[in-house]
């Protein structure tokens, strides 16, 4: 009896030994990975790639044979060189599913061509645009169940970037406007990932403008985070209106429900009397390594001018000449400008119903160099005409017209324009091609004489 006690005691001790050498699982397979935050700004390319899985007798953790130099245990997992390293290691033929995504997230899961098992996978996150650049994550797909039984689980992580982007654009197709257009401008960037103990959760971008104003009322501003619509948070203009601050630190939180997404900020500048428009937008999640920040590249847009010359029939230059400036609108009308120290100020006049110059309409007067530039003009056909002569020459009544162009040559812009009046002397009038009045004056005078003597002849006879 004793010897069966001994032996049972043996068994039982072996089946325990046994039972701690092996691990217990409750589900080996049936994993998935949830990546979330990644850009929606365009396409955002997903990759995995397995580091871990358990050995066939389900003992031990066994990195993948790509992985064997780099891993020494599972401990190395939370070695952030380690895992750059691995990021580095990896090849096309070692990546086990590809996804793309806009939406901001993608997830992987078990499918007949896919086995994920409780483990440790690689995530490599790429934008094909360039705009984010992620650092590589890790999805640990395993827990603990019921009496602690490990099972495979899903694997949420969060795509953090590791640099982000701001990019302003202008959207004027020619570059070229008048003053008081509207420019529409677009800045994107990116909410950032914020780990938990961050204590930087904001998120700041700074407008600037030069040669046009932030205009509340005409700026139509909008905000858009994710492609939804976001009402409840304004820009904060700058004291001269020379552009705008936005505040977004609400987006920004440990929970990062809105890292990754894009930001887009769509609004209107009114363009001032300069000959060149540049604007730029900068973000405090954009900087060097001294933590500047770093605007973007400058839009540029520009005003063009036209220049009217006056000169004689010798081709001398002629000052004093007094002109308006009009173009014709898409109704046919002539819209005359108002001009204020050579610039338009953006006001026009249309023509009055007698064909007459409205009042408002701005005058100006060639100079020494029998010319004057008119400034602030968009692309297209200007026409002057002559309200006001040289002294000594007569009105010419028919305008002139000139068309303003842009070229580019080398980095230099030019958007220019001009025309070109004659003004004849009131001494040199043509002629209309015959003696004219010429015979009637002497005609007239003669007959004036004959009256005279036979008027004093008639008089001397009645006094006889």
């Amino acid at each position: 009896m004793k010897k069966m006690k001994k032996i049972a005691a043996l068994l039982l001790a072996m089946a325990m030994v046994m039972g701690m050498s092996l691990t217990a699982f409750a589900a080996k397979t049936g994993a998935s990975i949830v990546v979330k935050g990644l850009s929606t700004a365009g396409k955002q390319t997903v990759k995995i790639y397995e580091i871990y899985r358990l050995d066939d007798n389900d003992n031990l953790w066994q990195p993948s044979d790509w992985a064997k130099t780099i891993l020494t245990s599972p401990n190395d997992l939370n070695n952030t060189e380690k895992i750059a390293s691995l990021a580095t290691a990896v090849t096309d033929t070692v990546c086990i599913a590809t996804q793309k995504s806009t939406t901001g997230t993608v997830t992987f899961s078990e499918t007949d061509a896919l086995k994920l098992q409780a483990g440790a996978y690689l995530v490599i996150a790429t934008d094909e645009g360039n705009q984010t650049v992620y650092n590589p994550m890790v999805a640990v797909t395993y827990g603990y169940g019921d009496n602690n039984l490990i099972k495979a689980t899903t694997a949420t992580v969060t795509a953090k970037a590791n640099s982000y982007t701001i990019t302003k654009t202008q959207k004027d197709n020619d570059e070229v406007v008048a003053v008081g257009d509207l420019i529409p401008y677009e800045i994107r960037t990116t909410i950032p990932y914020v780990a938990n103990g961050t204590a930087n959760k904001t998120l700041v971008i700074t407008d600037t403008l030069t040669g046009a104003i932030y205009d509340a009322n005409k700026a139509d501003f909008t905000l858009t985070v994710g492609g939804n619509k976001v009402e409840n948070i304004q820009p904060v203009v700058k004291k001269n209106k020379d552009g705008f601050t936005l505040t977004l630190d609400s987006l920004v939180s440990v929970i990062n429900e809105n890292a990754g997404k894009e930001v887009v900020i769509t609004y209107k500048a009114v363009v001032t009397a300069v000959d060149e428009i540049t604007n730029t937008a900068s973000s405090n999640r954009v900087t060097d390594e001294n933590g500047e920040e770093i605007p973007t590249i400058p839009t540029e847009n520009y005003t063009g001018q036209i220049t009217i010359t006056k000169v004689n029939e010798s081709n001398e230059v002629l000052k004093g000449a007094e002109f308006v400036l009009y173009r014709i609108n898409e109704n046919g009308k002539k819209e005359y400008a108002e001009i204020s120290n050579s610039y338009i100020t953006g006001v026009w006049h249309i023509e009055n119903e007698d064909g007459l110059v409205p009042t408002g309409a701005g005058k100006v007067v060639t100079n020494d160099n029998g010319t004057y530039t008119v400034k602030g003009l968009d692309v297209g056909t200007y026409y002057f005409k002559e309200t006001v002569a040289p002294d000594g020459y007569s009105i010419n009544a028919t305008d002139v017209s000139g068309e303003i162009t842009k070229t580019e040559k080398d980095s230099t812009v030019e958007v220019k324009g001009s025309a070109t009046m004659t003004d004849t002397k009131l001494t040199t009038l043509p002629s209309t091609g015959g003696i004219g009045t010429t015979i009637f004056t002497i005609g007239g005078c003669l007959i004036m004489i004959v009256a005279a003597g036979l008027f004093f002849a008639t008089r001397k006879k009645s006094a006889k």
